[in-house]
């Protein structure tokens, strides 16, 4: 029974985790459009026929029961043969307009930001270039490396992750290096030399790394040093994005290497969930940015398809029809649900492999 609830326990946090990225989001556009004047018919937490509602002035408020995303009912929003009235969506300006759509992946990107910078405060090893255990008779312990060192740089390239600090020194096996690390308030060089160590990699293959011995530690940054941990580490998020999309697109990279899917997600925040906050928080922070640029993509279902349109908008002097917006909608969706079906089987192959 223990068991069984503290499962439906980590399954219920999931479900907020989704829901509050989801309601984030729309709560942008919700803000924004009444910012700009424009009549709220309803705002949904999920689609499809509503769980329960309420009406508060003129708008509806429901919670449905397909979790898988919501939406904002704005008045006027399709374009019809009647002129615009007063408080109607296509009354408004295309800058208007393309700030109320901007606005959903723009709160995103914002709480991304915030939930990263409450992690940086909270602290969690494995994440920041920080010293943990330090194993005796390995090169760290010989070249006075200790618990609570944080590693600035190594040969003058500047580290801000765990993972960019390994996987430097794993390429640098025998090969010796130079840290720059902050020990109690004080800059200090230290060279060191790492061990080769074997491993076998995928298809059997083996290949030598280095190694210097030491552990992960935790580090609780304090408000301000968090504030510009959490700005670089959104930036280093973006350009990381970015970069393995265009290697997608160019086939650099395949999709099993870059892309997570639904599935995929859930998995990764129920582990996290399981870990404790801090695991939970960094991915959380994770998965709106990735809401956050998802949405800008210029496909018409999307705000990024949306912005698109108000573009053409704006060099044509005159909308795109209603009955172009549909179709490219229609084959969007065919599209992106194709998309979203092929990357789940990634998801379930990754994890029945494991």
């Amino acid at each position: 029974m223990v068991h069984a609830l503290s499962e439906f326990g980590i399954w219920l946090i999931v479900l907020c985790v989704f829901g509050f990225l989801v309601l984030v989001h729309e709560v942008g556009h919700f803000l924004i459009a009444r910012r700009m004047g424009v009549r709220i018919l309803r705002f949904s937490i999920g689609f499809g026929p509503k769980i329960v509602g309420w009406c508060r002035g003129d708008t509806e408020y429901w919670l449905s029961w397909v979790p898988l995303g919501g939406y904002v009912k704005m008045a006027g929003e399709q374009r019809t043969d009647q002129p615009p009235q007063p408080g109607d969506y296509q009354e408004k300006s295309v800058g208007k307009r393309a700030i109320i759509v901007a606005a959903g992946p723009a709160v995103n990107y914002l709480v991304a930001w915030i939930v990263l910078w409450v992690f940086f405060m909270i602290g969690y090893p494995g994440v920041l270039p920080v010293v943990g255990e330090v194993t005796d008779g390995m090169p760290a312990q010989e070249a006075g490396l200790l618990t609570g060192d944080r590693i600035l740089a190594i040969d003058a390239r500047a580290v801000r992750t765990w993972d960019q600090m390994t996987a430097i020194i794993r390429k640098s096996p025998e090969r010796a290096i130079q840290l720059r690390l902050k020990r109690n308030g004080r800059v200090l060089m230290l060279p060191i030399v790492p061990i080769s160590e074997p491993v076998t990699g995928t298809k059997a293959t083996v290949k030598t790394i280095g190694l210097i011995g030491i552990g992960a530690g935790s580090y609780r940054a304090g408000p301000v040093e968090a504030l510009g941990l959490s700005i670089t580490t959104i930036c280093d998020w973006t350009i990381q994005t970015l970069t393995s999309l265009v290697a997608l697109v160019t086939r650099q990279m395949s999709m099993r290497e870059t892309v997570t899917g639904p599935i995929g997600i859930l998995h990764l925040t129920s582990e996290a969930a399981r870990v404790g906050l801090g695991p939970l928080l960094y991915l959380t922070s994770l998965f709106s940015l990735s809401l956050a640029i998802f949405n800008v993509f210029p496909i018409p279902i999307l705000d990024g398809g949306h912005l698109l349109f108000l573009a053409i908008e704006k060099l044509r002097g005159k909308p795109v029809s209603p009955t172009v917006q549909e179709r490219a909608a229609m084959v969007s969706l065919a599209v992106l649900v194709s998309f979203v079906l092929m990357v789940s089987i990634n998801d379930l192959q990754r994890l029945l492999h494991r």
